[in-house]
Order: structure tokens, then sequence, then C-alpha cells
């Protein structure tokens, strides 16, 4: 079985807005969005959804090191390029449709084993 992925790399396109060491490109991680963010989001009532507001709340959340800043927040995501910005949303919305988990299942009438992939958040 193979181990499940926890960390995402990527660079952005533009790299502005965000403190780097000097003739580097701007890299870093972000996680899978895990049920509690949305339910904390949810929760929150200066979070409207539908809005450009609620993926900067989830990807101040998902993210976990961009540059050379090591918090992220609000504060972080709102200086970004609005290309990079929409680079970030997509790439979050890729990582979270992937293979998330593999699970091992067994017909319990004919015992056949199989492996089954969950790819979508909530999917059982």
């Amino acid at each position: 079985m193979a181990k499940i992925r926890t960390e995402f790399r990527f660079t952005l396109p533009k790299g502005t807005g965000i403190k780097v060491e000097a003739g580097r490109k701007v890299t870093g991680t972000m996680r899978l969005i895990k049920v509690k963010d949305l339910v904390d989001i949810e929760r929150d009532s200066q979070v409207q959804r539908g809005t450009g507001v609620y993926y900067v709340v989830l990807l101040s959340r998902c993210i976990t090191q961009l540059g050379l800043s090591n918090s992220i927040n609000r504060n972080t995501i709102e200086k970004l390029d609005p290309v990079d910005f929409a680079f970030l949303v997509d790439f979050m919305n890729e990582i979270n449709h992937q293979v998330i988990k593999r699970l091992p299942l067994v017909c319990h009438e004919c015992g056949y084993k199989y492996e089954g992939i969950i790819s979508q958040l909530g999917e059982v």
C-alpha cells in the first residue's frame, strides 16, 4: 500500500509580494484540506461562501510554508499577486480532488480482494 502524501510542493508563477531569498523563485508547501477546516470556516461569521474571502481563509489554513514565511495568515495571502492567488486556488482544488486515500476492500460473498480509492473530500 502506498504512503499518503500530506505535503505538496509548489512554485508560484510570479512570486511577487512575498519575502524570499534573492534570486530564488517563491516555493512553498500545502497540505490537504481537512473537514475541520471547512467546519471552522463555516462557523466564522466573517467568511461568506462563494467569495474570494473564503479562499483566502482556506488557503491560509492549508499553506504550511511560503517563501521565507513559516506563519501563513490572511495578510500573507492577501499580498499575493492575483496570478499567484489564482494558481494557488487551482492547485488546492487539484490536490484535493485526486487520490486522497487507498482502502483495502474485500467482497464478503466471494472473498475477492481489491483496492478502493477515495478521490474526493467527503467521499465514502
